[in-house]
């Protein structure tokens, strides 16, 4: 997953059911820290998080953006999950990792969601001031999840089309253009011909049809809304091949939480790796898809059909060092960099 840039809503049915939804969530959030996503009685939490005694701090704030990857963790606060171990859950829109990452240093958010290259980048720019802990793996590539679109009817067909062309991505040094620059290279294509274009998901479809950019990095849910009702054309999936399976995005917390709250911490990985083995069911399938409609005005005839992405229940350090190591690879970040000592031990 890419790191999603709120942007101006255009006219177009699909893109302002989605980008007005996200927006209006985080307005709420904003307004009411008590109110969650999925409209849950915050009364209810507080019985239960009231009689709990074994975790340091039962109300806590989690940050997020909304997308396919935290499909489990509004089925872990929806089905009850957070509130078995004890913990009254408040779950928290935010327009991109940036902004995440800022939540939780600033001690807004116990936790926050957020891609690899984000929390690689934030962690050495702190300098290790404010170290930052990966709590739990959230997700992985799989196939069909993103997708390099045309629109219909272009001329470009493969990925050797694309040397010197228009390409749009959320932005610079995240999984949108390094996803893009593999797949460029496994086609023995110069990337460095490309001229980068740093666009909202949902401002994307019109600049694509007016001909401002030539070619878009899209993932779900975005791919299946704008193929099903824009009719693009897959160009090639980027986050196949040598990319399978490459991890996306995590839950983190800072240094400091984790030593102060380890049974707050504890509870809250528990509650996720639940989640996240449920989410591989058939069952869990369908239930995440579900919350795509409750929590991202996702069209309740488009869900069904939405690509998930893997979502692990372990965060193994050589799977995940491929991340700083093809951030390396590709100039975003300068030097080697070791991921094994954010990853925090998980617990019970």
């Amino acid at each position: 997953m890419s790191e999603p840039h709120a942007g101006p809503t255009v006219d177009r049915p699909w893109s302002r059911r989605l980008f007005l939804s996200v927006t209006a969530a985080a307005a709420v959030a904003a307004v009411d820290s008590g109110c969650s996503l999925l409209g849950g009685s915050s009364t209810t939490a507080d019985v239960q998080a009231a009689g709990n005694t074994t975790v340091e701090k039962s109300k806590i704030n989690i940050s997020l953006i909304p997308c396919t990857d935290v499909g489990p963790l509004w089925l872990a606060k929806k089905n009850g999950y957070f509130a078995a171990e004890g913990l009254d859950v408040t779950l928290v829109n935010k327009p991109s990792g940036p902004d995440v990452i800022n939540s939780v240093f600033g001690g807004d958010a116990d936790f926050g969601f957020a891609t690899y290259p984000a929390l690689v980048q934030a962690q050495l720019k702190t300098k290790g001031k404010a170290n930052l802990r990966v709590v739990a793996d959230a997700s992985a590539a799989k196939p069909d999840t993103t997708a390099v679109v045309v629109k219909k009817g272009s001329p470009l067909t493969r990925a050797e089309d694309l040397k010197g062309k228009r390409i749009a991505v959320t932005a610079r040094g995240t999984m949108s253009d390094l996803a893009v620059m593999a797949g460029l290279r496994a086609a023995k294509v110069d990337w460095s011909t490309v001229e980068w274009k740093q666009i909202g998901f949902a401002d994307m479809l019109p600049k694509l049809e007016s001909g401002e950019i030539d070619a878009a990095f899209y993932a779900e849910p975005y791919v299946t809304i704008a193929q099903t009702q824009a009719g693009v054309t897959t160009v090639f999936q980027p986050l196949t091949g040598a990319l399978d399976g490459i991890p996306l995005s995590c839950y983190l917390t800072t240094e400091q939480v984790a030593k102060e709250r380890p049974k707050m911490v504890a509870a809250f990985q528990r509650a996720i790796r639940k989640a996240q083995a449920e989410a591989a069911t058939q069952q869990g399938d369908s239930e995440v898809k579900q919350t795509m409609v409750d929590n991202a005005n996702v069209a309740p005839d488009i869900a069904p059909v939405i690509h998930l992405p893997s979502y692990p229940i372990s965060a193994d350090p050589t799977r995940l060092q491929r991340v700083p190591d093809l951030m390396q690879q590709f100039g975003v970040i300068s030097q080697k960099f070791d991921i094994k000592p954010m990853i925090l031990a998980e617990q019970g």
